[in-house]
């Protein structure tokens, strides 16, 4: 099942539960107004069910909004990093004379499959942390400058130590994101509590089929927002993960590289 897959099932089964608790809290209001309500409880609903909405609306579209922005950012951070292994690559690649020059490739490359690999991985990234982060380690370890360096290789040693620390820095952020989610428990507890009692207020009005058609819509759509949500704010994690395509790319092209040396 691919990543695209598996948001969609996600966004499915979140909006069909939504739409079963829903339901199971409206009936449940419908019978409290029938046993305990009056004339005036319609109108009490009304005036509650508007502004807990208008509060649950501004925080599910500002948590939104910052879900999304986080999901573009973890993007961005990987086409960088996508980017800074190519460098790493070209550097030694074209450092002729450098005598660790394979053993540094062969570092490299490991860290790029690594890399890739954490992205496959159901546990997601940061699963194999520890052995990724020691073959990016190796690497800028074996392009150390020194006083005996010529010209040619002793710039390229610079420039590899400049993006290995670029690379280190995004590396450390994609680890951190990975364990702790943008969003956070209290979050969905609000989330769940402003739901499930606007669902509770719905019992208020007649239990028609256009109602509960109408109902059943918001029920739906909730749950798929809650559901895009959870995604982007976990983009290192099922079922929002980054799409790793671009550092297959370049792990496909480096393949293609080598075999024709």
């Amino acid at each position: 099942m691919d990543i695209q897959d598996s948001f969609i099932l996600t966004g499915i089964f979140a909006g069909v539960a939504a739409t079963i608790a829903g339901l199971t809290f409206q009936l449940l209001g419908h019978f409290a107004v029938r046993h305990f309500g009056d004339d005036d409880t319609k109108d009490v609903a009304g005036v509650v069910g508007f502004r807990v909405s208008a509060i649950f609306g501004i925080a599910c579209g500002l948590i939104f909004a910052a879900s999304a922005a986080y999901l573009i950012e973890a993007k961005r951070d990987l086409q960088e990093e996508t980017r800074l292994i190519g460098t790493l690559q070209y550097l030694v690649a074209n450092a002729d004379g450098l005598e660790n020059k394979a053993e540094v490739r062969e570092n490299l490359a490991s860290f790029a499959e690594r890399s890739l690999k954490e992205f496959q991985m159901a546990k997601g990234i940061g699963s194999a942390d520890r052995v990724t982060s020691n073959y990016l380690g190796d690497s800028c370890r074996g392009m150390i400058p020194s006083e005996g360096d010529e010209p040619q290789i002793a710039w390229a040693k610079n420039e590899f130590q400049r993006s290995c620390s670029k690379l280190i820095d995004l590396r450390g952020k994609k680890l951190i994101g990975s364990r702790e989610p943008l969003v956070s428990t209290p979050f969905w507890a609000f989330f769940a509590i402003c739901f499930l009692f606007l669902a509770f207020l719905f019992g208020v009005f007649a239990l028609t089929p256009i109602n509960i058609a109408f109902a059943c819509i918001f029920y739906f759509t909730t749950g798929i927002t809650g559901a895009i949500i959870y995604a982007m704010s976990n983009p290192y994690h099922e079922p929002g993960k980054v799409d790793p395509t671009p550092l297959r790319a370049l792990l496909q092209k480096a393949d293609l590289e080598r075999q024709a040396e």
